[in-house]
Formats: C-alpha cells, sequence, structure tokens
C-alpha cells in the first residue's frame, strides 16, 4: 500500500517537474545546469523515479521568486516574477554557447518537436527503439518521414538529453546476425 502510495507521490511531482522545464523552456541537461544537479538526477525527477526534494523546491523557489508551497502546489499556476526574469536572463547569458540547454520553441512543427512531444513524452522509449520503428510509430500520427530524417531528430534528441542509444548487431528477417551494427534508442 506505502510503496502504491510513493508511486503516485513520484508521477505528481513528475508531472510538477515537467511543468517548469516547460515554463523555464529547459532541456533536461539544461535544468541540470539550472539546478547544478546531475542529469542522472533530473531524468529521475521527469520520469517519476524520483519526488521533487526540499532542496530542489528551495532552489527552484529561490531562482523563480515563488515560495517553495508554490513548488509543490499542482494547482499554483507557474508565472514570471522579476527575479525569476532576472535569473533566467543571467542564465540563459552564461550558457548562450549552449543550445542543447534550451528549446526553441519557434520549432513546433519540426520533425524533432513532434517525436519528442508525441513520443518521448508518452513513454515511448521505455524500451529500445530502431529508427524503422519510430518512422512506423511517426505513421500512426500521420507523420511521414524517410529514415534519414528520423535519424538526424533521434540524434538531436540524444545531443539534447532526452534520449540515449547504443549500437547493436542488426538481425536480418531470416534471423542470421549481420556484421552492420545499428542504433537503438531508448530513455535514459
Amino acid at each position: 500500500m506505502e510503496e502504491n502510495l510513493n508511486q503516485t507521490l513520484d508521477q505528481r511531482s513528475a508531472q510538477r517537474f515537467k511543468e517548469f522545464l516547460t515554463f523555464l523552456e529547459l532541456t533536461p541537461l539544461g535544468m541540470a545546469a539550472f539546478l547544478e544537479l546531475s542529469s542522472d538526477h533530473i531524468y529521475s525527477l521527469r520520469r517519476g523515479r524520483r519526488s521533487i526534494s526540499d532542496a530542489i523546491a528551495a532552489s527552484l523557489s529561490e531562482k523563480l521568486g515563488i515560495t517553495t508551497a508554490d513548488v509543490y502546489n499542482p494547482n499554483f499556476k507557474l508565472r514570471k516574477t522579476k527575479k525569476g526574469i532576472q535569473h533566467m536572463n543571467q542564465f540563459k547569458d552564461a550558457n548562450r554557447n549552449n543550445p542543447s540547454f534550451f528549446i526553441n520553441l519557434k520549432n513546433e512543427n519540426s520533425l524533432t518537436f513532434r517525436i519528442r512531444i508525441l513520443l518521448v513524452e508518452n513513454g515511448y522509449f521505455e524500451s529500445e527503439k530502431q529508427v524503422n520503428q519510430v518512422v512506423k510509430e511517426l505513421a500512426k500520427y500521420q507523420i511521414k518521414v524517410i529514415s534519414e530524417k528520423a535519424t538526424k531528430s533521434l540524434l538531436y534528441l540524444v545531443d539534447t538529453g532526452y534520449l540515449t542509444f547504443q549500437k547493436k548487431t542488426f538481425m536480418k528477417k531470416d534471423g542470421t546476425e549481420s556484421k552492420q551494427k545499428i542504433n537503438h534508442y531508448y530513455e535514459p
């Protein structure tokens, strides 16, 4: 019973943490730098494997100019404050040369953005996926794309910290192994 309660709390915390990522327009790598935490810690928060700790809530509240209670409160609508704007501007200026920290919302129609919203954010990459599987899944959303474009978008998602990949031997249709290795993408 207690384990179910903890999982529910962790999932609520993950949802709230995703709201902060969206509000700040930061990638997981950017949020790791913003909060001065490891990217593994950020992934655990985003996936619901951990809850927002008091230290993280204090850091967010300090940097955004809101109260710690506001960080935890899912009914509190995140808003820009003078202190928060000032802190974010300083962070953006200090990290201007690291574009993998920031989400560019101008690209909402880009393939990368759609893969992130439709597949990554909905747990599609909890298990390893090959490019051809991603192409087939996108077709279900009426998104027709060639493998090369999908690969480029997936590699960008790797660069920005949403996915990682592992090279594995390609299995032929007849069940034999090929000498060729292909990328298998999954969430870290």
